[in-house]
């Protein structure tokens, strides 16, 4: 398979994320408010189990275009970079990737106390290990 070919059908594998970000903050939203944490408190359940399911990807492509934008960005271009003109293996490019695109993430969570950038990191890892079996799958 030539590389180009390759390197786009692992640039497609991010789909992988904005899945496991849309799960982890419907799961985030239910746990912060259990918590009682502040910011995401509601004043009744049905809010926060059916009207998330709502308003997430409101929240998403609003409030959030800029960093899902900006994060994809980022992704497509350490994947061009790391998969098409290094031979370095999947998971050294993978977690290169996590930890290059962290920082920022948890500054932000501590900054702001804006908590869901810490689930969001944790989910990030966790959809790298997913890429990962399916980036596998397409090097074969």
């Amino acid at each position: 398979m030539n590389r180009l070919k390759r390197t786009l059908k692992i640039i497609s594998t991010n789909w992988v994320h904005l899945v496991g970000f849309y799960v982890t903050t419907y799961f985030s939203m239910i746990l912060f408010n259990a918590l009682g944490l502040e910011t995401y408190t509601t004043e009744n359940w049905s809010q926060t189990l059916l009207l998330n399911l709502i308003m997430i990807p409101f929240l998403f492509f609003t409030y959030g275009l800029m960093f899902i934008g900006g994060f994809f960005g980022a992704m497509i271009i350490m994947d061009s970079i790391g998969f098409t003109l290094t031979k370095t293996n999947t998971n050294l490019i993978l977690l290169i990737e996590w930890i290059m695109i962290i920082p920022p993430f948890v500054t932000w969570a501590f900054e702001y106390d804006y908590w869901l950038w810490l689930t969001l990191i944790i989910s990030f890892a966790v959809t790298q290990w997913i890429r990962k079996r399916k980036i596998e799958k397409i090097n074969k």
